[in-house]
């Protein structure tokens, strides 16, 4: 077994309290259940509305400002998993992932490609804390 002090060199993460390692994993994964949370009601508020089609385009400022929050790649997992769920909850044929409205099959890629784009661009990666 290596020495402790060659592994505090080589994997900083050792170095770090534990309730620092819990809050670095913590964050990111209470954004992710906040970005699906917040799509489950929006899917159920919105889904006898004549609008639905046009949902996942204003859920893209809930990822924004979940990428605001929390981190990028918070916004990225969020959107894939709010399209899912728009897919399943939203629109037609509901209980499915298939859709079949192709206003909606854009609008549902618009939203994921957009959350990408602009929350890098907007908020880039922070460095590691743990480092």
């Amino acid at each position: 077994m290596p020495p402790r002090a060659f592994l505090s060199t080589q994997l900083p993460l050792l170095n770090t309290p534990i309730r620092a390692k819990f809050v670095a994993v913590g964050r990111p994964v209470t954004g992710v259940l906040l970005s699906l949370m917040t799509a489950l009601v929006v899917a159920k508020v919105f889904s006898h509305s004549q609008f639905r089609a046009l949902v996942p385009l204003g859920f893209v400022a809930v990822l924004i400002a979940l990428a605001s929050r929390y981190e990028p790649i918070v916004s990225i997992v969020g959107a894939v998993l709010s399209a899912m769920v728009f897919a399943y909850f939203l629109f037609p044929p509901l209980f499915s992932l298939r859709v079949s409205e192709a206003p909606a099959r854009d609008n549902l890629a618009w939203m994921v490609l957009s959350a990408i784009a602009l929350s890098y661009l907007l908020f880039p990666p922070r460095k590691n804390p743990l480092r």
